[in-house]
């Protein structure tokens, strides 16, 4: 795998995160892995409301990139009937990934391995659909991206993404924030910028959708889940993770980021 120095692997931790969390997740608690797999604002039901956007549908062939711990490619496979392959830059959480897919009764269909989201292993036109989410953050070179997205998709096919991005106060961001720890980790453009790169790209645009309120509206009223004895995003995270997720919020009030779902076809 070609390594990118933009993006902050030892941010998301090292591969004894894979153990850790495994040990502790005892198989009882399948049903409850949305405290632990829905890594991105708004959790499922964001995820849902970007399926549904994009058309996804019965037996279509998905990579979704920056899979995480795989809660979004299992939603999809479970709720949507799509079969996905997650790519994550991070080793360790494609060891979870998969461990929990085979726990929820998803080995069939969704795979997980570690690769280069500019350097992809897969041939020409070999998905229906390419879904990623809070993931372009980490990227520095938004051309290369896309046009590699667009490669690996067949013709037809849509891109379906939910990003953060910079918002309308130009302002320092505060951090840690879950995708940084500081600011060379971090490679936000705007909702207009973002458009840009990835028409430039070769895609169309579908469907382009500001969903900031919905996030500043999550993250004003999540709370830590209760009853949930096994691992939560703490775990994944580290100790530092409520201060992300606290500065994540202020830097939303603040207007210094903000969210948009798209929907490109190639």
């Amino acid at each position: 795998m070609n390594e990118q120095p933009s993006l902050p692997r030892n941010h998301y931790g090292g591969d004894d995160v894979a153990a850790r969390v495994l040990s502790s997740l005892h198989p009882a608690q399948v049903d409850r892995l949305a405290a632990l797999d829905q890594f991105h604002v708004g959790g499922a039901a964001a995820s849902r409301r970007l399926a549904e956007r994009a058309g996804i549908g019965e037996g279509q062939s998905m990579l979704d990139l920056g899979s995480g711990l795989g809660g979004p490619a299992r939603l999809l496979a479970g709720e949507f009937g799509a079969d996905v392959t997650g790519i994550d830059l991070t080793s360790g959480f494609c060891r979870i990934a998969q461990a929990l897919s085979a726990r929820a009764g998803y080995a069939e269909t969704t795979r997980f391995c570690a690769a280069d989201a500019l350097r992809l292993p897969f041939a020409d036109d070999s998905f229906d659909a390419i879904w990623t989410e809070h993931v372009a953050m980490n990227i520095g070179d938004r051309d290369a991206l896309y046009r590699e997205l667009l490669r690996v998709t067949r013709p037809g096919g849509v891109l379906a993404l939910y990003d953060v991005v910079a918002g309308a106060n130009v302002a320092a961001l505060v951090y840690p924030v879950p995708w940084a720890s500081e600011p060379s980790q971090s490679h936000l453009i705007d909702m207009d910028g973002l458009r840009r790169v990835v028409t430039a790209a070769g895609w169309t645009a579908r469907h382009f959708h500001d969903e900031s309120a919905a996030a500043l509206n999550w993250l004003a009223t999540a709370r830590p889940p209760k009853g949930v004895d096994g691992p939560t995003l703490r775990d994944v995270m580290g100790p530092g993770f409520p201060r992300m997720i606290a500065n994540l919020r202020e830097n939303f009030e603040a207007g210094r980021l903000a969210a948009v779902q798209a929907v490109f076809e190639k």
